[in-house]
């Protein structure tokens, strides 16, 4: 479903003024009224939806990296790390909240997630193909996730040590009050490799 294109359209008016009685001369006057401009709501384009969504994945790693550096932050509901991290869905998502049981376990085994290197995040997502356009409101789209990271024990032993990793997948996000907000982020765990290069 698209958006209805919306016109306005004006109506030129003429307001003729009577001549005078009695004499030779006569006053006519013509008001014309500019038809306002053809306005249009044009359909939403992908590719004007494309950074928004990049935008979106983008501040997902930044607050996701840093809990999953502490997960004992997930206990909290009230901590501002997974208030923001639930404010980038769309309001009541399930998948969401279940995802921060899962961090509330891993904060109960004391693990803790450090990236592999200070050049690079332990997680980054990237648009991994075209976006598809389901209705004004909702669109789909792949993701390669990039994994680069060290996974520690409660005693700071190693556990983990993950280089690089790529890891493919899709998303699904709807406009909520005018902004893009994620439903779905589903990563593949047995797919190997990506569907384009990275940057």
């Amino acid at each position: 479903m698209t958006w209805r294109a919306m016109f306005v359209l004006g109506v030129a008016g003429l307001v003729p003024l009577a001549a005078c009685g009695g004499d030779d001369e006569s006053s006519a006057a013509e008001r014309d009224e500019p038809s306002p401009p053809e306005t249009e709501v044009p359909e939403t384009d992908p590719e004007v939806v494309r950074p928004l969504i990049a935008e979106l994945l983008l501040q997902y790693d930044e607050v996701v990296n840093e809990i999953v550096a502490d997960p004992s932050v997930a206990r909290d509901p009230e901590d501002s790390l997974i208030q923001e991290y639930l404010g980038l869905f769309e309001p009541g998502n399930e998948p969401a909240r279940e995802l921060i049981d899962l961090w509330v376990t891993r904060a109960d085994e004391g693990l803790s997630t450090q990236p592999f290197s200070d050049e690079l995040p332990a997680s980054r997502s990237r648009l991994d193909g075209e976006i598809e356009l389901r209705t004004a409101d909702e669109v789909a789209f792949p993701i390669c996730v990039e994994r680069r990271h060290l996974i520690y024990d409660g005693a700071g032993r190693l556990q983990q040590r993950t280089p690089y990793r790529e890891q493919p997948g899709d998303g699904v996000a709807v406009r909520v009050d005018g902004q893009w907000r994620l439903r779905e982020r589903v990563v593949f765990s047995d797919t190997a490799t990506c569907r384009t290069e990275g940057p």
